[in-house]
């Protein structure tokens, strides 16, 4: 796997379990419709569009937890956007266009596990859930057939989002858009950051694009921020005032074809090990927690455990882990490492509209849902009666398999989301381990999106489905998981956080 900044925004899935959709349908469940009109892809005109694009308003209303929030931490109304979207619409004028509208709108609900379906995804649901209620009326065979008529189309919008680059890069560190080429090397000649782009100061201009790129939250600086910065946040001509040795002066860069993001960030192996003996330290980074990769390596885990099982100190280093699941942490780290069972409180709160409630019934069914009076805080529109809340608490037991009395330590940074946002807020909570670097990414507690399927098109939209809460009741989402010490690094200098850890814990930090 690629791992750009690019591809990791994307790729940030995450499902603690899946077991709700196994439960068979019972007749007391909420009714639960997907609606697919007889209308072929290819016959889609106007009409079908707004009619696609309303439903799909309806849906973020009813259904999606973070509008209020969103406009709390970035200073818009999803649902003010409206209009702009459906004067887009009338004048699109081909499957495309649309697409490429449907794109940006989701994109501005501004949630990494909130995106449209590629259409190979939408098939290969079909066939692995064609016996699970619900997943088999959303995925059904008229949506999967539907999905083969947007490979074209799908693929020339993602190719104009995701594959093209600047001849530089251009990269937010610490509180700077700064230039260096693909392996983050200072482009001097050029200029050494970004401070405008088309006459708009960068920050000013980075608001603005949340169609365009997911905005994350410097929690040090107090604004929101692109990760990168391509051709398609502003467009391939767009003009950048650069500080160079000379002062200010504006440049247009030259594109070309290629993910924009730098060739390597993070170690390329989903499992690396270290030892640092004479220091009494053991290291290990892991690159996800997507059960296919991590589980059939629980051997080697735990040999390294036993490896370091008298050594003062281990750190576990997750930075740039954008989930997968639960069970690899609890099976792979947690267990060997507890000396008794731990709870990890956290709670998920559902908008109660129907086709959420319908489509999670299944689960929630199983789940105790918990008075609000339960919490001394909660972000304000939980208190409202659109939102139902449900204890997800869970044990995890010791298996006692190694017998490690030495300190943990957590590494994590912004990237760090979903299951691995889990696993550090589990280290937090419970004092499983101390957390060095900076907040991570946020929606830790998060078990199954909701999919929608727009009517005409077909497309289905995977949304997150619920607010992540911690045991203090604040959404994951906003508040996410602080460190213990935190401490900044330049990108692309993943050992300076490794330096700083190694002299704290040796001076007795």
């Amino acid at each position: 796997r690629n791992r750009t900044l690019v591809i990791l925004a994307l790729v940030a899935v995450a499902a603690v379990t899946a077991g709700f959709l196994l439960y068979p349908r019972q007749e007391s469940e909420p009714v639960f419709e997907v609606q697919i009109n007889a209308v072929d892809p290819d016959d889609l005109g106007v009409e079908e569009w707004l009619e696609d694009f309303r439903s799909l308003c309806a849906f973020v209303k009813g259904s999606y937890p973070y509008l209020e929030l969103k406009e709390r931490t970035h200073g818009y109304d999803w649902m003010d956007l409206r209009e702009g979207f459906e004067e887009r619409i009338a004048t699109a004028s081909d499957n495309e266009g649309f697409l490429t509208i449907i794109m940006e709108a989701v994109e501005a609900l501004q949630n990494r596990h909130t995106w449209v379906m590629r259409p190979r995804e939408v098939q290969e649901y079909s066939t692995r859930f064609s016996d699970s209620w619900p997943m088999n009326e959303v995925f059904s065979d008229e949506v999967a057939e539907a999905a083969t008529d947007w490979y074209g189309a799908y693929n020339r919008v993602t190719a104009r989002r995701e594959n093209t680059r600047f001849d530089v890069r251009i990269f937010y560190d610490r509180g700077r858009y700064i230039i260096t080429d693909s392996y983050a090397r200072p482009l001097t000649e050029i200029g050494s950051e970004v401070t405008k782009v088309d006459g708009v100061p960068v920050d000013e201009a980075v608001k603005a694009r949340i169609e365009r790129g997911y905005l994350d939250w410097d929690y040090v600086r107090g604004k929101p921020f692109l990760w990168m910065i391509s051709p398609y946040h502003f467009g391939e001509d767009a003009v950048f005032t650069v500080m160079g040795p000379g002062g200010e002066a504006d440049v247009t860069f030259q594109t070309s074809t290629g993910f924009p993001g730098f060739t390597h960030l993070y170690p390329r192996s989903a499992l690396t090990f270290e030892k640092y003996e004479e220091l009494g330290v053991g290291y290990m980074h892991i690159g996800t927690f997507d059960p296919s990769t991590i589980e059939p390596r629980y051997d080697r885990i735990l040999e390294f455990l036993e490896e370091v099982e008298g050594y003062e100190f281990l750190i576990v280093d997750i930075r740039g882990n954008t989930g997968g699941a639960f069970r690899p942490w609890i099976e792979g780290i947690v267990g060997p490492l507890l000396k008794e069972d731990a709870l990890h409180e956290y709670y998920l709160a559902y908008r109660s509209d129907g086709y959420v409630r319908g489509f999670h019934a299944g689960e929630l069914d199983h789940k105790e849902e918990v008075p609000k009076d339960h919490f001394d805080y909660l972000p304000p529109e939980v208190l409202g009666e659109e939102y139902e809340i449900y204890n997800f608490s869970t044990t995890y037991a010791s298996t006692h398999a190694v017998d490690f009395d030495g300190e943990i330590i957590l590494l994590t940074d912004n990237v760090v989301y979903s299951a691995a946002e889990g696993f550090t807020n589990f280290c937090k909570q419970t004092g499983f381990a101390k957390i060095y670097g900076t907040p991570s990414g946020g929606d830790g507690f998060f078990v199954w999106p909701a999919y929608f399927v727009l009517p005409n098109s077909k497309l289905v939209i995977t949304a997150s489905s619920s607010m992540s809460l911690d045991r203090t009741g604040r959404a994951n989402e906003e508040a996410r998981t602080q460190p213990d010490v935190l401490h900044e690094t330049p990108l692309m200098d993943l050992d300076e956080l490794i330096d700083f850890v190694l002299q704290d814990i040796t001076q007795g930090g």
